[in-house]
């Protein structure tokens, strides 16, 4: 007696890696996003005009919720890739972060982009989940 099993393969790497594409770019906008919130609780306020001018910008994203200030606060955003980027356009926002001469450093960039590292996992787990749920189902 004699077992013959025949199987059959579809090949959707190029489908996989898109949707892995789109977790990445959305879950680092997202983080971000975190990243802003964060910089903004923690920034030091005299004016707020620092905290307001804090924005996050993305190849594919931008946000638009809470506009600085001052256009010219806002701060460009990659031109292509997945990257993300999160500061601030106000010229004197380094010299907070990191001090002068003059002024004792106020840091609060560096500690909210720490804070955001614990939310990393979480929000790409739920990004995941979200964009290949329906596709494991198939």
């Amino acid at each position: 007696m004699s077992l013959r099993v025949e199987t059959s393969t579809n090949w959707n790497g190029d489908e996989v890696k898109w949707r892995g594409r789109k977790v990445v770019g959305k879950s680092t906008y997202e983080i971000g996003l975190v990243v802003e919130a964060q910089a903004k609780a923690l920034a030091p306020v005299k004016l707020g005009r620092l905290r307001g001018s804090y924005t996050t910008q993305s190849a594919d994203q931008g946000t638009e919720v809470e506009a600085p200030a001052l256009a010219s606060d806002k701060i460009t955003g990659p031109s292509s890739g997945l990257d993300t980027y999160v500061g601030t356009a106000v010229y004197y926002g380094p010299y907070v972060e990191l001090g002068t001469v003059r002024s004792d450093a106020q840091p609060h960039l560096r500690p909210a982009f720490d804070l955001a590292q614990g939310k990393v996992l979480t929000l790409v787990r739920k990004n995941a989940k979200w964009e290949f749920g329906d596709y494991l189902q198939q």
